[in-house]
């Protein structure tokens, strides 16, 4: 599962600056991230999508359009948006029936993946809120809440 690195760091890093610049009544639009991680936003879209998909995250139409957390920061882990961008990916060595692949690889790589999903499980999007505070990152303040009648 973890052999697309690349896509699960950009997961990550796509979920994280939705976490930090979004609030309650903010959303964070595509082409926000694509400006802040220089990521081409065509390239981020499909992820948007899976991560929305798998309930990570809610997406608003419209010109105020965006992306927030589906659910509190403290309760999203690392290992859920791994899992949601997972789901489409086949395994390439599926195919491979070799008894040296089957018998030592394979369950050799299914157990350092158990490991690390483990592991991951335990780091939630607070946690790494939290860190990008420590380090000096300031946050956006929320727009107040107008309750004109």
């Amino acid at each position: 599962m973890l052999l697309r690195q690349d896509r699960a760091i950009i997961a990550i890093l796509i979920v994280t600056d939705i976490a930090f610049y979004s609030s309650h009544n903010n959303t964070v639009s595509a082409s926000d991230i694509s400006s802040r991680t220089k990521l081409p936003k065509r390239s981020i879209e499909p992820i948007l999508q899976l991560l929305s998909r798998a309930s990570i995250l809610e997406s608003t139409r419209g010109p105020r359009g965006g992306y927030h957390l589906a659910k509190p920061k403290r309760l999203l882990s690392i290992a859920d948006i791994i899992k949601a961008i997972s789901v489409d990916e086949k395994e390439k060595y599926e195919e491979f029936t070799f008894p040296l692949f089957q018998q030592v690889i394979k369950p050799l790589w299914q157990s350092i993946d158990q490991k690390i999903m483990k592991e991951i499980a335990s780091i939630t999007m607070q946690d790494l809120i939290r860190k990008a505070e420590e380090k000096g990152m300031k946050r956006p303040r929320p727009t107040a809440i107008n309750f004109t009648i």
